[in-house]
Parts: C-alpha cells; sequence; structure tokens
C-alpha cells in the first residue's frame, strides 16, 4: 500500500492545483464585482463564519475523529455502512440546529463578533450567514464521503469534486449580481457546495454503501468517535474563536483590511491547500492505520518531508512574485493599486507561515492517529492564546494588518515544537538531514527571489491586463522549471520514489 503514496499524492496534486486555480480566479470575479471596500468586507466575513466552522464539522476535528476509525473498519462493509449512516444522522441533526439559530440571530450574532463601522455592513453579512450555513452542511457531508473513499485509496473524485464549487460561484456572480447584488455569491456558494456532495456521492454509491436515516448513537463505534471527536472539536473551537477575534480585530483596522486577509489566504491557500491537502489526504488514514509506533513516526516523518519539498520552493517564489500575482488576479474595476499593495504585504507572512502551518496541522493529524486527542487539546489551547496575545501585541506596536499573519508564524512555530515532543520512535537526525538536503538544492532559487526582491520592478502598477498576466505566469513557470530541474538532478526523496516505482 505505502508503495503507492507518491503516486496518489500526485494525483490529488494535480486536480487540486486546477481547482486552486479557480478558487483564485473566483477572487479575481469577487473583487471586480465588489471591490476590497466595505461590502466586501461583509461579505468575506459572512462568508469566513461558518467556513470556519469546517475545522469542526469538515477536514478538521471531525474527520480526524472517524478517519482512523474508517481506516481500522474499511474491510467490513457493514461497519462502514453503519458508521457512515449515523455520522450523517448526526450532521443532519446539528445543522438544522445551525440553519434555525442563523435564520432567527444572524444579526445579533454578526454585530457582536464584528466591529465594523457601518450598519448596512452588519445587515449584508447577517442576511448572508443563513445561506452560508447550507453551504456548511452540504461541504461537511462531502468531506465525510471523500474520506471513505480516501481510506479505500480512491482519490480522484475528492480531488476533482471542489473544481466544481469554484464555477459554480464564478458562474453566479456575473450573472445575477446585478439583479441580486450580494445575494449573487449566496446563490453561487449553495449551488456549488451541492453539486461538490453530489459528484463525491456519486463515486461512493459504487461501493453499494447506502444512506437511511440511524439514530441508534449507543453504537460502540459512534461512540468511540464521539468521546474522540469532543476534545479534538474543543481544540477545533478554540483555533475558530482565536481566528474569528482575529477578523474582529481586523473589522476595526483601516478599510480593506478583512477582504486583504481573505484574499491573502486564497492565495496562499493555492500552494497550502494542493500540498497539504494531497499529502494528507494519503498519509493520515496510513498512519492511522500503523499499529507500529516506528512505522507511524517514519509515515509522519515522509509526510512532512514532502510537505517540505513542495512548500519551501512554493513560499519563494510567491514572496518574490506576491505584488505581481495579485495585481495579475485582483487588480481591476473596483480593487485599486493601494488594495493589491494591502494584500501582498499580508499575504507575504502567510507565506513565511505557510511551513510552520503545514507542519503542526500534519503533527495534529499524527497526535490523533495515535488517539492522543486531549494533549492536542491543550497543545491548541497554547496555541490560540498565543496567536491571539501576539495579534494584539503587534496591532498596538503598529503592524497594523500584517498583525495577523506575522502572530501566525510565531503561534504555529510554538504549536510545532510542543507536538514533536510527542512524537514516538522519532529518527530526528535523519529527518532534518532529509531537510537540509532540500534547503540547499533550493539555493538558486532563493538567490533569484531576492534579485527579484532587490530590483523590485513596478510592473503590478498596469494591474490585471493580459501582458502582466503572461508575464507573472511566465515567470512562475520558469522558477517551477528551476525547481524541477534541480530535484531531478538531486534526486530529491519524493522524485526518487516516483522514479523507482515507475521502474
Amino acid at each position: 500500500m505505502e508503495k503507492k503514496s507518491e503516486p496518489a499524492s500526485l494525483v490529488m496534486m494535480t486536480f487540486t492545483l486546477f481547482s486552486r486555480l479557480l478558487g483564485i480566479l473566483k477572487s479575481r470575479v469577487m473583487a471586480v464585482y465588489f471591490g476590497s471596500g466595505a461590502l466586501a468586507d461583509a461579505i468575506n466575513f459572512a462568508f469566513n463564519l461558518p467556513n470556519s466552522l469546517r475545522k469542526v464539522f469538515a477536514e478538521g476535528s471531525l474527520s480526524a475523529s472517524y478517519i482512523p476509525l474508517f481506516s481500522q473498519c474499511q474491510e467490513d462493509k457493514e461497519k462502514t455502512e453503519t458508521l457512515y449512516r449515523q455520522i450523517t444522522s448526526f450532521l443532519i441533526l446539528i445543522f438544522l440546529s445551525l440553519l434555525v439559530l442563523s435564520v432567527f440571530l444572524s444579526r445579533p450574532l454578526v454585530a457582536f463578533l464584528s466591529d465594523f463601522p457601518q450598519e448596512s455592513q452588519v445587515n449584508i453579512a447577517a442576511s448572508l450567514l443563513p445561506f452560508f450555513t447550507v453551504f456548511l452542511f452540504f461541504i461537511s457531508f462531502a468531506i465525510l464521503v471523500s474520506s471513505i473513499l480516501q481510506v479505500r485509496r480512491k482519490f480522484l473524485a475528492s480531488a476533482v469534486s471542489p473544481v466544481f464549487f469554484s464555477l459554480a460561484v464564478i458562474i453566479a456572480i456575473p450573472l445575477l449580481s446585478e439583479r441580486m447584488k450580494h445575494y449573487s455569491m449566496a446563490v453561487g456558494v449553495v449551488a456549488g457546495s451541492i453539486v461538490e456532495a453530489a459528484v463525491v456521492y456519486l463515486s461512493f454509491r459504487k461501493y453499494g454503501i447506502r444512506f437511511a436515516f440511524d439514530f441508534h448513537f449507543n453504537n460502540p463505534v459512534f461512540r468511540k468517535m464521539l468521546s474522540s471527536w469532543a476534545p479534538a472539536s474543543i481544540s477545533s473551537l478554540i483555533a475558530i474563536i482565536s481566528q474569528n477575534l482575529s477578523f474582529f480585530l481586523a473589522s476595526g483596522l483601516s478599510e480593506g483590511s478583512v477582504t486583504s486577509v481573505s484574499n491573502a489566504i486564497v492565495f496562499y491557500s493555492a500552494p497550502y491547500g494542493i500540498f497539504f491537502a494531497s499529502i494528507s489526504a494519503v498519509y493520515f488514514p496510513l498512519m492511522s492505520g500503523c499499529k507500529n509506533e516506528k512505522k507511524r513516526a517514519g509515515v509522519l516523518s515522509d509526510s512532512l518531508v514532502y510537505l517540505y519539498t513542495f512548500l519551501l520552493p512554493s513560499a519563494i517564489t510567491f514572496i518574490a512574485l506576491s505584488r505581481d500575482c495579485v495585481s495579475a488576479v485582483l487588480q481591476k474595476g473596483a480593487f485599486s493599486v493601494n488594495n493589491t499593495v494591502m494584500t501582498a504585504s499580508v499575504l507575504d507572512w502567510y507565506l513565511v507561515a505557510m511551513i510552520p502551518m503545514a507542519f503542526y496541522a500534519m503533527l495534529q493529524r499524527y497526535m490523533y492517529s495515535r488517539g492522543l486527542y486531549r494533549k492536542n487539546l491543550l497543545v491548541s489551547l497554547a496555541v490560540s492564546i498565543s496567536d491571539i496575545f501576539l495579534t494584539v501585541v503587534f496591532i498596538n506596536t503598529g503592524f497594523d494588518v500584517i498583525s495577523l499573519p506575522v502572530s501566525s508564524v510565531f503561534s504555529n512555530i510554538i504549536g510545532m515544537m510542543l507536538l514533536s515532543f510527542h512524537v514516538k520512535d522519532a529518527q530526528w537526525k535523519g529527518f532534518f538531514c532529509r531537510l537540509a538536503r532540500i534547503s540547499i538544492v533550493n539555493i538558486p532559487l532563493i538567490l533569484l527571489a531576492c534579485v527579484y526582491k532587490i530590483w523590485n520592478p513596478q510592473y503590478y502598477v498596469a494591474g490585471s491586463t493580459l501582458f502582466n498576466f503572461l508575464r507573472t505566469a511566465g515567470l512562475g513557470l520558469a522558477c517551477v522549471a528551476l525547481v524541477l530541474i534541480l530535484y531531478a538532478v538531486f534526486r530529491v526523496d519524493f522524485f526518487r520514489q516516483l522514479r523507482n516505482q515507475r521502474r
């Protein structure tokens, strides 16, 4: 099974790349039609509220609780089907409650969680919240089904399905924004989430697992899932509270701060999402299925090395081209040069934080694979407290909106270091030697990025023109080509494994 890990990761990366590129195009459409001011801040704030809850109900704590269980019973169709039905029924009960709350308490909730200077912003965000809650349910269901497929080593549907979500939003906003204004975003998000869930479910049905309501939550396997989900969900809620406090603080800063953070997250999420989502989708089920701790530590080491292999050159390239990328994609219509500069400054620091974030998140999954949910909870609490404290300190020091990503750098390093002490039978010397080798191979790219930053050409001022887009894309592809050549010549681990398996 493990011999197929690198090719499976490559398949995930390829399709996730396309999905993330569409995600960036989605941000461009939003920037063109909603700008980067008060309206965009309200829309992004409303979307980030339920979207952050994905850490509890989708890719975060709930999936961390059920993936190990699905890994253990993957050969038993009856147990898999029972657990799937009970988790889905559980999700339906929760989301019906959340939907009622989002309909009747949306305005006081938004007013409490935000610091918007305009009353209209609160009203817009509150009106969108119920629609985005519906989106959260279908996305959570899609992740549940995708997780079962990934445990069975089937990755294509879960990699392709997010493409349909982005396409729905990209189509809905231009078609409906003139008549429906900000509600065009709601239509696209809801429609996209339904289609995404349908795509993975069609692939899932081939295995003969059917849904039926099952509220018999006394099942020992489901109770085990709940007992692990409780501390994991508290960990995720702590992270969500920390994130929303950060957005609360950002909403009180200069106009456009919330949107600059949201847009920066979209850009850094492209490389982060491609590589972390792909590698964790393959290696988390592997870790969960390991009964030997030395073998589990080896799987963790491989996953971290592969993350570093791809995220290091991605961070270097994007930092060098951050203004160019933001300008080429977003700077048109209501999105100005100043918006580009603000977004790029935030993006640079999120790119610095990208590797610590990925390492911390993968170490969390290692802890989940060992059933160490409570220790994860304590570390999550420490990380969130550090993040909030540092954000307030940096804001008061005059860092303005970049306080959010700068604090993420330090808080994720803290979390990464704390969790590393719990890795059993780790071969740290060999691990750091592998990282050092990758760092040395990337030195030519680092030098080129430094030269480009010092040169500081002003092409980004031209905005989103075809020439600017092609020039930026060409520079990015040149960096990718350089890295691939260097990795092939120096036989970096991931590519060496692919070559060996092909032979």
